[in-house]
């Protein structure tokens, strides 16, 4: 019925002679009766929300007619307070056409010209071409300006979506009700409250607040008080101000968790019908070793030439169907987001961790990708099919890792030899992709260890050895031919894409590795950055340098359009093989239907172009809000850690590399913690006087030591700013 309302409405707002209109005379002009206007009400608010429509004085509405030089697309602040808008990829693409000269990402955003939009926020913007500098005489002495004098200029137009509904802060008294202090980026630096504060809040206690005017120009932002958190500074106040500050949904409504809980924990027989059956075929998980949810499973046979390669993934879309309350909730979510001492999941525990998960000796339904792959590690066929299965082991990455390097056994002599062929597959599709450019910027991940009370009480890192690849290489080979069928075929759906970086920050990037030593050319193609990256392999500051390209990188987001993903060097490729975490997955599930041919099959619709689009842009942002806030969790975590350590009899020894020298010291960055500190002269060894030598960029000592950036130091924290999450460190050892 919605939809018919819909299409109705387009037609009488694009009828000629339509003047702008409000509810009731809209709802005449539809012959729309009483019982029907609050369903157009919610149709109007949902088409402003989606910047279709504009609401004009006396709450009258018209289409939205973009101009030639208007764009959509997000506004960013930086950390250093600055303003940025940075189109979507549709904006992105109309720009580039508007001015073919720009090959940017992003255009820097005036204050005075935001209209008050904030981080996050989705705006309709306008952009102009002007000459730098601003005004120039005009009359007959003036001449036409060059192309290199002129600059875009961008002026938000309208805010269409909020980023923030919420503000988390600090309460400061002060002033009738008192105040809230934001991080001026996500919630503003200052926010009056207008309503009395509950009867135990303190001062300086964390508070979430419901924002009642912006502060737009020289208007003050005000707001009232929703939610008393806690002292900021207490490990389970931190995750929870996280997860409020960017609005992450930590509880299920009861519809959702109804409808799970009515779900039957085993396919039936009727549920088999017309699968693939591999319950007695070897077929196993790999995962990491704290892992609950299995989204794949993998099975691999040599045949004459080459190898035959299964990729099992957990059929989600059997359960979760189109317009339910758990598809509505997985939707709106987008994906699980992983803290460090709690999991958001996008959906129930009872599918992610039960009904869906791929776990061993249990019946589960899957969607099968079967490859046949040559010599050459080329996928010369590939067949799409729904499935059951009955995974007959269930390894974590050590456990793997140890069958690989021969220093153990599963106790099964076929799983141990199918893994060794599956070693050998891996690689092999490993060498292929990097040799077609795609980039290699793996990098050790870093996760802090917290007990029960969500204290952190450890960081350990895990490295992408031979067992991770082998799943990652095979995911991406499922990916890519799935996606390649998808297209080849018509059907709509999201892709993964990552555009090409912009190719000034590559040239600034090529000036950072030569002053480490490094030859890099212009990085003005392809194959002089993936040679730039073969000679980082090695290097002291390898993972520091690879932080820095990925800073020069697009972000990768879902697209209803197949552009490629630069990073992995592929013309196609798709979100399939994690369904339980990522709704992106669920899409390209419920298109890989019409690949499987199977009888008797339900298919459920597929989405139109255009409600793809709009899915796409807001699963790109929930994973943008979703990376935020794992990075800061992290980061918080592990400022509290190594403020642990600042006091401890023992504490960690860590590897620190020299940045820059100063007269007063060393600045130092932790690779494997991303965290940057400073070393005092005076803290350097006692054994020799040191001192620093200015002109040769050094300290040196007495006994002929000395210390230039680039250098490896052994140091434990002695101090930590946690305003600034600046670390002072000691040297220990030689």
């Amino acid at each position: 019925m919605e939809g018919e309302l819909q299409q109705l409405l387009e037609r009488y707002l694009t009828a000629p002679g339509y003047e702008p209109q409000d509810v009731s005379a809209l709802a005449r002009g539809l012959g729309i009766d009483a019982r029907r206007r609050r369903e157009l009400r919610e149709l109007l608010q949902t088409l402003l929300e989606q910047g279709k429509l504009l609401k004009l004085s006396k709450a009258r509405y018209t289409l939205r007619k973009p101009t030639d030089n208007s764009l959509s697309g997000r506004v960013v602040r930086r950390d250093n307070g600055k303003l940025l808008f940075v189109p979507d990829a549709a904006g992105l693409q109309k720009l580039r056409a508007l001015c073919p000269g720009f090959d940017g990402t992003a255009l820097a955003l005036p204050e005075h010209k935001s209209q008050g939009a904030m981080d996050g926020d989705r705006v309709d913007a306008s952009v102009r071409l002007q000459r730098q500098g601003g005004y120039r005489r005009r009359g007959r002495g003036a001449r036409r300006p060059d192309v290199s004098e002129l600059e875009l200029q961008v002026r938000v137009e309208e805010i269409l979506e909020r980023g923030h509904n919420r503000w988390v802060g600090i309460y400061q008294s002060g002033g009738r009700y008192g105040y809230m202090s934001g991080d001026g980026k996500t919630a503003p630096e200052r926010v009056r409250l207008t309503t009395p504060p509950p009867p135990d809040l303190l001062p300086f206690m964390s508070i979430v607040v419901e924002p009642l005017t912006r502060p737009i120009a020289r208007t003050e932002a005000t707001g009232r008080i929703v939610s008393v958190l806690g002292w900021p500074n207490d490990a389970g106040v931190q995750i929870t101000t996280i997860i409020h500050k960017y609005e992450l949904a930590d509880v299920f409504p009861a519809e959702v968790l109804a409808e799970s809980a009515a779900l039957p924990e085993l396919p039936s027989a009727r549920d088999m019908e017309g699968r693939d059956d591999w319950r007695n075929r070897c077929v196993i998980t790999i995962d990491p070793a704290s892992a609950r949810d299995f989204d794949d499973a993998i099975s691999v046979r040599r045949l004459e030439k080459g190898w035959e390669l299964a990729v099992h993934i957990a059929d989600v879309a059997h359960y979760v169907r189109p317009g339910s309350a758990l598809d509505h909730e997985a939707a709106k979510r987008g994906n699980s987001t992983y803290l460090p001492d709690r999991v958001l999941p996008m959906l129930p525990p009872r599918l992610c961790d039960g009904i869906c998960s791929l776990r061993q000796g249990e019946e589960r339904l899957t969607r099968l990708c079967l490859m046949r792959i040559n010599e050459r590690g080329e996928t010369y066929r590939a067949e799409f099919r729904d499935a059951v299965i009955c995974s007959r082991r269930r390894l974590s990455y050590p456990e793997a890792l140890a069958v690989l390097e021969r220093r153990g056994s599963t106790e099964d002599a076929e799983i141990d030899a199918m893994l060794h062929e599956a070693h050998g597959l891996a690689q092999l599709l490993r060498r292929r992709r990097f040799e077609n450019g795609s980039l290699n910027l793996d990098m050790p991940e870093l996760h802090v260890i917290t007990n029960d009370h969500g204290v952190p009480t450890d960081v350990e890192q895990e490295v992408s050895d031979i067992s991770h690849q082998l799943i990652e290489e095979f995911m991406l080979a499922a990916n890519e031919a799935v996606a390649r069928e998808l297209n080849a075929r018509g059907l709509p759906t999201v892709y993964r894409v990552h555009e090409a970086p912009d190719s000034a920050k590559l040239q600034e990037f090529a000036q950072q590795l030569r002053l480490y030593g490094i030859a890099a050319g212009t990085l003005s193609t392809r194959g002089e950055l993936v040679k730039a990256m073969e000679k980082l392999h090695g290097h002291p500051d390898e993972d520091l340098l690879k932080i820095a390209l990925l800073r020069t990188m697009m972000r990768a987001c879902y697209s209803p359009r197949p552009l490629g993903h630069y990073g992995l060097a592929k013309g196609d490729y798709c979100h399939f093989t994690s369904p339980i975490r990522r709704y992106a997955d669920l899409l390209v599930h419920r298109a890989f239907s019409r690949l499987t041919g199977r009888s008797g099959a339900e298919h459920p619709r597929l989405l139109s172009p255009g409600k793809l689009e709009d899915i796409a842009r807001h699963l790109s942002e929930t994973e943008r809000q979703s990376a935020a806030a794992e990075n800061e969790a992290e980061q918080q975590m592990l400022l509290l850690y190594m403020e642990q350590q600042c006091s401890a009899e023992q504490p960690r020894v860590w590897e620190a590399v020299v940045t820059a020298v100063w007269g007063q010291g060393l600045a130092v960055e932790l690779p494997l913690l991303r965290l940057k500190g400073f070393v005092s002269g005076g803290e350097l060894p006692n054994a020799s006087r040191w001192y620093h030598e200015r002109h040769a960029d050094c300290w040196r000592s007495f006994d002929g030591g000395c210390i230039r950036p680039g250098d490896v130091l052994r140091v434990i924290p002695v101090n930590l700013d946690a305003a600034t999450g600046f670390v002072d460190f000691r040297p220990v050892g030689e």
